[in-house]
């Protein structure tokens, strides 16, 4: 195999377990689940409380009116909350919603329960081999994220 191979290898590997997870949480999540830029942008909100709309835009890589018009319809879908800086009022600061936690904790639940039942019938040398591969995949992902280079 060639770089090149391993590569596309890759891509079609990194959209396979992406599609894979997604098709088992629609059928064991309860609630209608928001669409995956509502997830991820829950997520990075759970993760960094406060964050403002222009942090989050860079953060899912959208244009800032993109990101505003996102918040906007997750603050009108209760998801998120708009808070005032209280240094300088001009400042929106945002928070996930109670309602918007339990939902990610469930999403979360399951996605770790997918994922530890399809570890544990690996065998143990193929469980290494995905646990050693972590660093160089998470690495990869920030240098694809970062200017291509």
């Amino acid at each position: 195999m060639t770089e090149s191979d391993d590569a596309v290898a890759l891509m079609h590997l990194a959209h396979q377990l992406h599609r894979n997870l997604e098709r088992r949480l629609q059928s064991d999540f309860t609630h209608p689940k928001p669409p995956e830029l509502q997830t991820v942008a829950l997520w990075q909100v759970r993760a960094r409380p406060g964050l403002t709309v222009r942090e989050l835009a860079d953060e899912l890589q959208l244009r800032p009116n993109n990101a505003s018009a996102l918040v906007t319809a997750m603050v009108t879908a209760g998801l998120l909350r708009r808070e005032p800086d209280e240094r300088d009022r001009r400042v929106v600061r945002l928070h996930t919603t109670e309602q918007a936690r339990r939902r990610i904790d469930q999403v979360q639940e399951l996605f770790t329960g997918y994922l530890l039942s399809a570890l544990e019938r690996l065998a143990p040398e193929q469980r290494a081999a995905v646990r050693a591969a972590l660093p160089g995949l998470t690495e990869l992902s920030g240098l694809l994220r970062s200017d291509g280079r």
